[in-house]
């Protein structure tokens, strides 16, 4: 039987020398005949509970993987479905107190979920692809929770959006934002902020909210009746663009979105709309899943191997934000894109699709 060494049984053939030096980092076990050493912190268990399948969150959960591949020489990972239920969600955190060192919350569902449940609890948590904390009402300072969650954010403050958006149409008087019905946190951290922003600078926004489930507010019919009400004021449409926010129903369709557009400029808040092919949004001014997910990687690298508290890490915003441009799409839409965007991009697609820049650095061509 192997008992926990103590002085009085710290085997006669070994200097206490090791011991006393190694103490802190190690552990000690045996008899007299053997010793054990152990490492003091075993291989941390990470747990992730993702919101739902969706691309994004596949993007995350690999950045995260590769960044603590470099950190850690040993760690497991545990993904968990967000349940359905509270009862079940509550058996999931149950169970990562028992068996976890560091919970992350996947997706804006997840994290609201998981901090209406878990907020002050025994585990850190740490968000990744989710939305601005402080919009969806989450915690009230961006210094930090003060409580056992970490925050990222996939969002950028609306007044620097707008910026950004006015660097591209400096005449820029109205903006059709496209959002989800269902994507609560879309409305509340993206068109809402948006608005208030822009209409305190006199320029109009319209909200083209869309809902698959009822008739009256399917994509096509919402396009044409907002599109209506904008050509009211520009009857040209030439000082108006569209806005797509991050609702992943509506990102699946850039396709159509283009197609129903009547020509104006699709920009959006998710770099990966942006890309060389045929449907691509024109450009992106916001937080690339990759860039946001190593950020969170970050965080829990911070708290698990340095020892840092979660509450205490402030809302992690990207700053400058990742700006995207296909000008395949600027030709299609003949719209030129002013010299001061390509030179603050990260990446870019030429007019036949090839890639041009990425994660600004440019590419060469064989």
């Amino acid at each position: 039987m192997s008992l926990r060494a103590t002085p009085l049984d710290w085997p006669e053939w070994m200097g206490e020398t090791v011991k006393l030096a190694a103490k802190d980092d190690w552990t000690f076990e045996g008899t007299n005949g053997e010793l054990q050493i152990s490492p003091r912190k075993s291989a941390p268990t990470v747990w992730v509970i993702v919101s739902r399948k969706a691309a994004s969150y596949d993007t995350a959960l690999l950045t995260m993987l590769n960044v603590y591949k470099q950190e850690f020489d040993s760690i497991s990972f545990n993904v968990v479905k967000l349940p359905e239920t509270v009862d079940e969600l509550k058996q999931v955190l149950d169970s990562a107190d028992q068996q976890a060192q560091l919970i992350y919350t996947v997706g804006s569902k997840a994290t609201v979920a998981v901090h209406t449940l878990y907020q002050g609890g025994k585990l850190p948590v740490v968000s990744v692809n989710a939305k601005d904390p402080v919009l969806m009402g989450l915690i009230d300072d961006y210094r930090g929770s003060g409580d056992n969650f970490a925050f990222t954010s996939l969002n950028l403050p609306a007044n620097v959006t707008l910026s950004f958006l006015l660097k591209y149409m400096p005449e820029l008087s109205q903006i059709g934002v496209l959002y989800a019905r269902t994507n609560k946190s879309a409305y509340l951290t993206q068109f809402l902020p948006l608005q208030k922003e822009a209409e305190r600078r006199g320029i109009r926004v319209l909200g083209f909210e869309v809902d698959e489930s009822n008739e009256e507010q399917m994509l096509e019919r919402v396009m044409a009746s907002e599109i209506s009400a904008l050509k009211s004021q520009d009857g040209n449409l030439d000082t108006t663009l569209l806005w797509l926010t991050g609702s992943s129903s509506l990102l699946a369709r850039v396709d159509e979105i283009n197609g129903l557009s009547q020509n104006l400029p699709l920009l959006t808040v998710v770099p990966e709309a942006v890309n060389g092919e045929e449907h691509s949004a024109l450009m992106s001014v916001g937080v690339s899943f990759v860039n946001n997910a190593h950020q969170a990687a970050l965080y829990g690298i911070r708290i698990l191997r340095d020892g840092e508290n979660a509450g205490g890490l402030p809302v992690g915003v990207i700053s400058p934000p990742d700006i995207s441009i296909s000008f395949r799409q600027a030709k299609r839409l003949e719209k030129a894109v002013p010299l001061v965007l390509l030179e603050m991009a990260s990446d870019v697609y030429s007019e036949n699709g090839s890639v041009v820049r990425s994660q600004g650095m440019s590419v060469e061509r064989q």
